[in-house]
């Protein structure tokens, strides 16, 4: 049997489940088991090189009649070095025909440090160590073209990824449209706590990646991972559920959306099945208590965080 996800509403009006799935590198088999799961939100990108694969799998799932299109919230993303004028535009079609679709329900600008603009490498110039900047491209450009895309009807809603605060306010004084999403890191060593307020309180809802903080090329192997904690262990048996599954709850709490990924049957079901249950205030608490500012993902690879748009140089 399904889960039913409840939805979240985005300034713009649209919907979006609280609960979504991760699909980099997963595989169709993978989406399919999902959506049988009652997953219909689908987080993917075009730089996770699978979106014709992901594609397959919702066309399958729709012509069998396992799900509608309308029912359906898919997510992708623009990369850097298709952020110059007129490239954000050329990547999402890229991707709709990738994914053999009319329209995704949200598009992000997957990080805020655009490349030198070339079509066939994702990291230009990185061989030698050091990735290739355009740092003439101002984000407020982009945004407007993201603008743009939204009244073509491209994409339904329009969103950021990896975006400091005053990055994001950039965008909200130099356009018309405050953006839907923010998708940024958040797990219980980072939960991001000021800049998710930040973002309440300019209407922009919060997307949680790597919610078990356990990938990422820089993951600290002194720290268990969180589902390993003994206040994890003790609410998944207070509850019934897996430790992973309190982690997702704590989130969606808070007002957070979350995108799990796996390729495990039961963890896929059981990381959607959360909401048959209800945290405390004191136990919401204590899981805010283990906040320890450790970043997963800090995107200093390739020279990246020498850029002058690079994001986590300011606390928030």
């Amino acid at each position: 049997m399904s889960a039913k996800v409840p939805t979240i509403r985005l300034n713009d009006g649209n919907l979006c489940p609280v609960v979504g799935f991760g699909t980099y590198e997963t595989k169709k088999a993978d989406i399919l088991t999902a959506i049988e799961a009652g997953y219909r939100h689908f987080d993917g990108a075009d730089f996770y090189g699978n979106e014709q694969e992901v594609g397959a799998a919702l066309r399958e799932a729709i012509a069998a009649g396992k799900v509608r299109r309308e029912e359906l919230f898919v997510v992708s993303k623009v990369w850097p070095n298709w952020t110059g004028k007129g490239r954000p535009t050329l990547s999402v079609k890229r991707t709709l025909k990738n994914l053999g679709l009319d329209y995704v329900d949200l598009l992000l600008i997957h990080w805020p440090t655009p490349f030198k603009q070339v079509d066939d490498d994702y990291h230009p110039g990185a061989a030698d160590g050091q990735v290739l900047f355009d740092e003439s491209i101002e984000l407020y450009d982009i945004w407007r073209e993201f603008e743009d895309i939204k009244s073509a009807g491209l994409t339904k809603s329009i969103g950021v990824s990896n975006f400091n605060s005053q990055q994001i306010q950039e965008l909200i004084d130099n356009s018309k449209t405050v953006p839907a999403v923010l998708q940024v890191e958040s797990h219980p060593y980072f939960n991001n706590d000021r800049l998710r307020r930040w973002c309440q309180e300019k209407g922009v809802r919060m997307t949680a990646y790597s919610p078990l903080a356990s990938t990422g090329p820089n993951l600290n192997q002194s720290l268990p991972k969180p589902i390993d904690l003994p206040l994890f262990k003790e609410l998944a048996n207070k509850y019934g559920v897996s430790a992973a599954a309190i982690i997702f709850r704590w989130q969606t709490q808070r007002g957070v959306i979350v995108i799990p990924k796996s390729s495990t049957k039961e963890r896929i079901q059981s990381n959607i099945n959360i909401f048959h249950f209800v945290l405390t205030a004191d136990e919401l608490l204590a899981i805010d208590g283990i906040d320890n500012n450790y970043r997963c993902h800090p995107w200093n690879h390739w020279g990246i965080s020498k850029h002058k748009r690079y994001p986590f140089g300011i606390p928030f």
